[in-house]
């Protein structure tokens, strides 16, 4: 749920922009558009009670609409502006005395100093939110203070900062800090709700959200209590001592001084999970283990040639290699035959040697043609019972219709197959036959056989398989494999998405780019020969020399191992930005690591100092929004972390502290909600979260001071 306590829906100030004025139709539409479930109006010096209760009734309990005002604090000639906020309960209450006390001035001149304030609102019990600092114009330090130590409601005093970093810094030392909108264009809200704060506990009412704003404990546990948690029983450490832990399905960190036992928790959370069915293993930071993560060597890379239609041709380089000439039947055989035709007059008695062969080949061709279409049949088949789509589509009766009509047909096109089958091996056992007769009549008369076949059909036929098959060869080596994006992450707004791409080629012949590796196990250099020379015998089929060819294709080194065309790919893996090789840095890997990490869908994430190598900007920027949308996914996520983007602003439901002192090593439990750290073997032991959190992430107040510049709090 996001909250925004400064929103405008009038042009109030003549120096107001148009765009702020919106109807209250237009305003909940806007507003029900984005995830903000809170949202309080704060026109300049100005309520309207119609508006707001018109809001209410359109929003019908799916947004809380808070009643608000934006004042013009005059105080000691100093100027600012202060934002009172209270229950929608006293609207009407809160309109009648904004109606007192602007009655006879305008927006634009009114003003109005703390203790008139205080005079008129206090008894609300509202939330006060102060401009301050670089939010202009600011209320100073010293209206400040007397407005906190006034009223009669201190807790509910929020200093209003202009974004998230700064709001996150204040919050981690203390100070109830936060910002909205203050929306000027409201066609542009939907854009600037993104950057609204979350609120990481549930807020039911105004009044709910003031007992938070007061850290009232009773309220902490109702709300945590409502978050499903686990009680965790671990044996992280060598003396099997053991720890228990409260899990939530939520933020989890671990922080404290280094040498403190961190990450020995965070393996025996992984290991708890582990041997209970969810896989789950220890994050660490991927910086100088990048190329082994992906494997940019391609060690464990594969490719499956068929998903891209590529015929892997392991019969057509097989019988490329042993392919041999086949002779055209010599004239002398047939001289030889005529010319002791009537002087043999045992061979006349023989008679079978005259027999005839019968011809092979369209009974082959038929059989062929039933056998491809009983496997597509059967293949159909299978697919419509198991296709969704097409069980949609169709009736119950329908589809068993259907399945028995091609049933019928597949057992009718088997039948045809087989009977094909057998029409086609009787010729060629008739032929068989014949052939072996024919020799044996030779041999027992001493008188050739009349040549069954001149053999320039099988001569031609020959050559023409082995251009065939050379010319599947040149294909499957042509066909491209498109080039394989996978997003790795986001080096930042600067740099943009870092890819990792894998690209194929097959070996052409010519390729003699040394950034490309072998897939298989195969040298380049027999590649390279190899595809050459099966280009060279598709165009030489006809020649003189193509024998020559195949005995040079059989004749290079390691020419066995190259079985499929498989054998012919060539790869070469690398990062890209912008389409060109980049090598990330340390930093980056750790960057997109971590991204890819947390962008897995898992149950449990566990992160061991995931900040390491990693600058604060892009911590809070990418990977502290990153774990708070796992957070909200309801997913477990454990962080030991010595940062304090990821320990403060993300306002762990479950914050552990380990440390170590004279007693020997001691475990804290708490959230900065209640800002209390418990010692699990001492329950009268406690530690306060801010001071706690301070010293371990921070170095203390006095080094949060020395970075006052850099977060801009001076």
């Amino acid at each position: 749920m996001k909250i925004d306590i400064h929103t405008h829906t009038k042009k109030c100030k003549s120096g107001d922009a148009p765009s702020r004025e919106i109807s209250p139709e237009d305003f909940c539409e806007t507003v029900l558009s984005t995830d903000v479930r809170i949202i309080a109006i704060t026109n300049h010096n100005v309520f309207d009670l119609d508006q707001f209760m018109e809001i209410e009734s359109r929003f019908n309990g799916e947004v809380q609409a808070w009643p608000g005002i934006e004042l013009d604090i005059l105080e000691d000639s100093s100027r600012g502006h202060l934002l009172v906020i209270t229950s929608p309960n006293l609207a009407k209450e809160f309109s009648t005395a904004v109606s007192d006390i602007t009655k006879g001035s305008t927006p634009d001149n009114f003003t109005i100093s703390i203790d008139k304030v205080l005079e008129t609102f206090d008894g609300f019990d509202p939330i006060y939110v102060a401009h301050y600092k670089q939010k202009k114009p600011n209320l100073s330090d010293d209206v400040l203070e007397k407005l906190e130590t006034t009223t009669r409601n201190p807790d509910c005093v929020i200093k209003e900062v202009t974004n998230s970093i700064s709001a996150g810094i204040y919050i981690s030392h203390g100070y109830a800090s936060i910002y909205g909108t203050d929306v000027h264009d409201w066609s542009k809200y939907e854009e600037l709700s993104h950057e609204l704060p979350d609120l990481r506990l549930p807020v039911d009412s105004f009044e709910h959200f003031c007992l938070l704003l007061k850290k009232d404990q009773t309220t902490i546990n109702t709300v945590l209590d409502r978050k499903t948690s686990e009680d965790l029983v671990l044996q992280p450490f060598p003396d099997k001592s053991i720890l228990t832990i409260k899990a939530f399905n939520d933020i989890n960190v671990l922080f404290g001084p280094k040498g403190t036992g961190k990450t020995d928790i965070l393996r025996a959370v992984a290991k708890h999970y582990s041997e209970n069915g969810i896989d789950t293993k220890v994050y660490e930071s991927a910086s100088g283990r990048l190329d082994e993560i992906f494997d940019t060597k391609g060690k464990e890379l594969a490719v499956n040639l068929n998903d891209y239609g590529i015929n892997y041709c392991n019969t057509e380089i097989e019988n490329l290699r042993n392919a041999g000439e086949v002779d055209v039947t010599s004239l002398t055989k047939y001289q030889a035959y005529f010319e002791v035709k009537s002087t043999n007059r045992s061979a006349k008695k023989i008679l079978i040697k005259a027999i005839e062969p019968e011809e092979e080949s369209s009974t082959k061709r038929e059989f062929t043609d039933f056998y491809g279409a009983t496997r597509k049949t059967a293949e159909f088949l299978e697919f419509l019972a198991e296709n969704s789509s097409v069980k949609k589509e169709l009736s119950e009766d329908e589809h068993i219709e259907v399945a028995r009509i091609l049933s019928e047909l597949l057992e009718r096109l088997r039948t045809r197959e087989w009977n094909r089958f057998l029409g086609w091996k009787e010729i060629c056992l008739l032929n068989s036959a014949i052939e072996t007769f024919r020799k044996e009549v030779e041999r027992k008369t001493g008188t050739p056989a009349k040549p069954t076949t001149t053999g320039f059909r099988d001569y031609a036929m020959n050559r023409i398989d082995i251009e065939v098959n050379a010319a599947e060869i040149v294909k499957s080596v042509n066909t491209k494999i498109p080039l394989q994006c996978d997003l790795v992450g986001n080096l930042g707004a600067n740099k943009g998405n870092l890819e990792f791409r894998t690209e194929f080629k097959f070996q052409d012949g010519s390729i003699s780019d040394s950034a490309l590796s072998s897939l298989a196990k195969v040298k380049k250099k027999p590649k390279k020969e190899f595809v050459a020379i099966v280009r060279k015998i598709r165009e030489h089929a006809c020649a003189d020399d193509l024998f020559q060819l195949i005995a040079k294709l059989n004749g290079i080194e390691d020419v066995e191992v190259i079985k499929t065309t498989y054998e012919l790919l060539l790869f070469r893996r690398y990062f890209a930005l912008d389409g060109n090789k980049y090598e990330p840095s340390s930093g980056e890997a750790s960057m997109v690591m971590l991204q890819k990490e947390l962008g897995m869908d898992k149950e449990v994430y566990v992160l061991d100092e995931p900040e390491r190598s990693l600058g604060n900007e892009y911590i809070s920027d990418v990977i502290v929004p990153m774990i708070k949308e796992r957070a909200r996914a309801g997913k477990k996520v454990f962080i030991a972390t010595h940062d304090a983007n990821i320990a403060v602003r993300t306002l762990p439901y479950s914050s552990i502290y380990r440390c170590h002192g004279a007693g020997g090593y001691s475990t804290y439990m708490g959230n900065p909600f209640s800002s209390n750290l418990v010692n699990l073997s001492d329950e009268s032991d406690h530690l306060d979260w801010k001071k706690i959190s301070m010293k371990t992430l921070e170095g203390g107040e006095e080094a949060f001071g020395e970075r006052g510049k850099i977060y801009g709090n001076n």
